[in-house]
């Protein structure tokens, strides 16, 4: 295991396309962002990632299923703290190809992750804090997003499924003309596109305490068919694709595993539940 104090990300080469090479060999590289405070859940542990779930770090539960995943290449994750620190992270390094140390804003700890590929791929980013996400949910993201050719996708789960599979869950849903949703605690794209992103991340950032700010950056006719509920999937795609000018695709997925995350203790019941009836 490698762990990196400095993380300087290499320009994009422009003879490689990841979404060809992604689609020729039907693989992808993967981002495991397992920091964020444990604060909220047990104070106890120096980042979110390392929190024992059904006697296993939630970390080591994402990291075992993208090693079982056919879609994943290689796995890279991100904490915030290593060996020198005093936390023994041997029970689940093994399961990764590196562990990249960098404790930044969630935009630049993708950057970090990414610095440690090669880029010749696309990229799956995923939350360190969804235990119960299986092989197949992250094989079905891929396959959706590879097939309709998109420089970046993102799940989207129905409030049905959610309920169905994970009851007694607690999540945030918003409204569409076909329904409730939820989003996935991963998003798949091209590893190119990283500055273009970033920069679009942050501006949201930056305006999220402004209204005007906002509306400026999406436009209001978004913002008021959002709030109404008379916005489709496709209404999404189109505005992601405007802001940073690649194809995008909301990706509908039944697997809600993957959206089915551990931000505070009244979610660990319904997670652990899931994990032990897979024993």
């Amino acid at each position: 295991m490698s762990l990196l104090s400095e993380h300087p990300i290499p320009s994009p080469d422009a003879t490689v396309d990841p979404l060809r090479n992604s689609q020729e060999t039907g693989q992808v590289d993967a981002v495991i962002l397992a920091g964020g405070s444990a604060e909220a859940i047990d104070s106890r542990y120096p980042a979110k990632g390392l929190i024992l779930v059904a006697g296993r770090p939630l970390v080591a539960w994402v990291a075992a299923t993208l090693r079982e995943a056919r879609s994943i290449r290689r796995i890279v994750a991100v904490l915030p703290c290593g060996e020198a620190d005093g936390i023994d992270l041997s029970s689940w390094t093994a399961l990764v190809d590196q562990v990249v140390v960098h404790d930044g804003s969630f935009s630049e700890n993708i950057g970090a992750g990414l610095g440690a590929l090669p880029k010749d791929l696309q990229v799956v980013g995923v939350t360190g804090d969804i235990p119960a996400l299986t092989p197949e949910a992250i094989d079905d993201l891929v396959a959706q997003t590879l097939a309709r050719k998109a420089a970046v996708s993102y799940a989207l789960i129905s409030e049905s499924d959610m309920a169905e599979q994970f009851p007694g869950s607690l999540r945030t849903f918003f409204r569409l003309k076909s329904g409730r949703y939820t989003g996935g605690n991963a998003m798949l794209g091209d590893p190119r596109l990283y500055s273009r992103v970033n920069e679009l991340t942050q501006k949201l950032f930056e305006t999220r305490k402004s209204p005007l700010k906002m509306l400026r950056l999406i436009g209001l006719p978004f913002v008021i068919k959002l709030a109404l509920g008379r916005l489709e999937p496709r209404d999404v795609e189109k505005k992601l694709t405007q802001l940073i000018d690649a194809p995008c695709a909301a990706v509908y997925t039944r697997y809600a595993n993957i959206g089915a995350d551990v931000d505070k203790p009244a979610d660990i019941g319904p997670i652990e539940r899931v994990l032990e009836n897979r024993k």
